[in-house]
């Protein structure tokens, strides 16, 4: 089963949690990426129960227009591993999201592109290591 749920952070009423929907169609994985992803916050799509190893939870982390997405799985060794965007377009500055500083080539503008790696990981529990390269 999928969930999809996080927060907004508003600057008037603080931390807003964004309801969680249980088993949510593409279509609605991509309008709640849409809808939340112009303000600042997490949006999660994560696996329940999490599997003993493999992609457990795709998030997005939303600051300023940036979104830096993380893929977290758990290795068959028990180790847990991260996964980010290698965008090479981008330079090399660090950029801060939501208080911690990250490398401009982990993240993107682009809207289509993390509402196609969500749509990806709803239908397949994954997101390929190919897609997670923009050139």
């Amino acid at each position: 089963m999928m969930l999809i749920g996080g927060y907004v952070l508003d600057p008037e009423q603080g931390r807003l949690q964004i309801p969680i929907l249980h088993q949510p169609t593409a279509e609605a994985v991509e309008a709640i990426v849409r809808q939340y992803a112009s303000r600042d916050g997490v949006i999660s799509l994560v696996i329940d129960p999490e599997p003993e190893y493999g992609p457990y939870k795709l998030n997005l982390y939303t600051d300023s227009g940036n979104f830096f997405l993380m893929l977290s799985q758990y290795l068959e060794d028990g180790e847990h591993d991260v996964k980010t965007i290698s965008n090479q377009r981008a330079g090399a500055e660090m950029i801060e999201i939501l208080g911690d500083r990250y490398p401009a080539r982990s993240m993107t503008k682009d809207i289509i592109f993390i509402c196609s790696c969500f749509k990806e990981f709803l239908r397949v529990g994954n997101v390929s290591e190919s897609k997670l390269v923009i050139l």
